[in-house]
């Protein structure tokens, strides 16, 4: 047994090393300053830039409120002890359990009713997290990702606080090798390269200081919609018809395939369109909504495949 887990603690500690580039002991607490501090054993307490979460035992009865982890939940190996998901959960395709709850309204009695010993959301609607935690019932609240360092350290957390940080870890590292590798693939210098990166076909899209954008950035193209933005949106403006057929942008992203039914063909018929450079030459890459809006570890397929697009243009 104290072979095994010197194993388990050597890897662990070899696997951090890999993400944070620092070697050195494992404190007991992880919190938001310490990256991806594993806690190999309960109790224990996470503090994340949300609050803090006091943990006496790995959770049988898990409630997953938010897409994103749920698929990091099954990633790192915890989908048996999750119970109840949002009605938005999709993936993994199979294995997921039959109860379903409105992440956006939830009620607290059939909740509670489900007697969860953690419940994972990223939305707090009427303050859902007081009323569990009035109710003793343990949350862990998890604010959509801004960077991939967040993604990591969500998938890591989780990893803690239900017993699996070192599956947790290694997705973690897999996940940043995977993109590591595509950014490797491109080439160096295409600031010239300019994207269009569509939310919805009001145009709403995405800059640079997103989740999405840091990864176009990672790529080195130029994001047509940082020229416009603002601090009143927050990192998503919605730009103009006009706007983008001047800017005229080479590649064209849409995360609005399955919700809007976006396609080649629709912005092919947009007035105006038919003379943007992506849809004269045919850059118009349709991407699966659900990836495209999660940060969860298919990032690194949605990677793939900004990549590939990228890959495209150059001939490569």
């Amino acid at each position: 047994m104290k072979r095994t887990t010197t194993r388990i603690a050597l890897a662990v500690t070899a696997a951090t090393v890999a993400l944070t580039g620092v070697a050195g002991a494992a404190p007991r607490a992880a919190t938001a300053s310490s990256d991806f501090a594993p806690r190999l054993k309960f109790p224990m307490q996470i503090t994340t830039p949300v609050g803090t979460i006091h943990l006496t035992k790995a959770p049988k009865r898990i409630v997953s409120l938010s897409p994103a982890a749920t698929e990091m939940l099954y990633a790192i190996g915890a989908g048996a002890q999750v119970v109840a998901v949002d009605k938005d959960s999709n993936f993994p395709r199979k294995g997921l359990p039959k109860v379903r709850l409105d992440a956006f309204n939830p009620s607290v009695e059939t909740l509670v009713a489900l007697h969860p010993s953690l419940v994972v959301l990223s939305y707090n609607p009427n303050n859902l997290a007081s009323q569990l935690a009035s109710a003793g019932i343990p949350v862990m609240e998890q604010d959509a990702s801004q960077s991939l360092h967040d993604t990591y350290q969500e998938l890591t957390w989780l990893g803690d606080a239900t017993g699996h940080y070192p599956s947790s870890l290694a997705v973690a590292v897999r996940v940043k090798a995977d993109i590591a590798r595509d950014v490797a693939r491109v080439p160096a210098h295409h600031a010239a390269l300019s994207v269009y990166f569509e939310l919805d076909p009001t145009l709403y899209s995405v800059t640079s200081q997103t989740f999405v954008g840091q990864l176009l950035k990672a790529l080195g193209v130029t994001n047509i919609a940082d020229a416009v933005s603002s601090p009143l949106d927050y990192g998503y403006p919605q730009l103009t018809a006009e706007y983008v057929i001047k800017a005229n942008p080479k590649v064209i992203f849409l995360a609005d395939t399955v919700c809007c039914k976006q396609s080649y063909a629709t912005v092919a018929k947009r007035p105006g369109f038919s003379i943007v450079a992506a849809v004269r030459h045919h850059h118009v890459i349709g991407l699966n909504d659900d990836v495209a809006s999660r940060w969860g570890p298919r990032v690194a397929v949605l990677m793939d495949e900004l990549t590939a697009a990228v890959l495209h243009v150059y001939g490569k």
